[in-house]
């Protein structure tokens, strides 16, 4: 006895052909100025996202204190900008975009000038 392979043909698909692969955005977005001001910034929040920092670090808001604070961001700006140049398989965009966004609200709370600008 042979068997026959039974073989489908694709069906011509009935949608029209402006609508196939349109995505449709299903969330609201949020206000770029509200998210991006300093008044968003949360200090004590922000920081602890990004960088392992003691209470006592989060707290100091003396010129000296935030100098610290921005040299950490600076060390890890440098360590995770180093690794996205190499590929390496831990760089995550993500935690770089949000060490730049920290790093850029504290240096405008600080009042310091930018030592990386010239």
């Amino acid at each position: 006895m042979t068997h026959t392979k039974c073989v489908r043909r694709p069906q011509p698909s009935t949608k029209p052909p402006g609508r196939l692969g349109r995505i449709r955005a299903t969330h609201e977005r949020r206000p770029t100025s509200a998210a991006g001001s300093p008044q968003s910034y949360d200090r004590r929040t922000e920081l602890a996202r990004v960088l392992p920092l003691w209470p006592h670090e989060l707290d100091d808001e003396s010129p000296q204190g935030r100098g610290q604070v921005l040299a950490k961001l600076r060390r890890a700006l440098r360590a995770e900008r180093r690794r996205g140049i190499a590929g390496h398989w831990t760089y995550d965009l993500a935690r770089h975009v949000e060490l730049l966004r920290v790093y850029r609200h504290e240096l405008a709370s600080s009042g310091l000038p930018d030592p990386t600008r010239r």
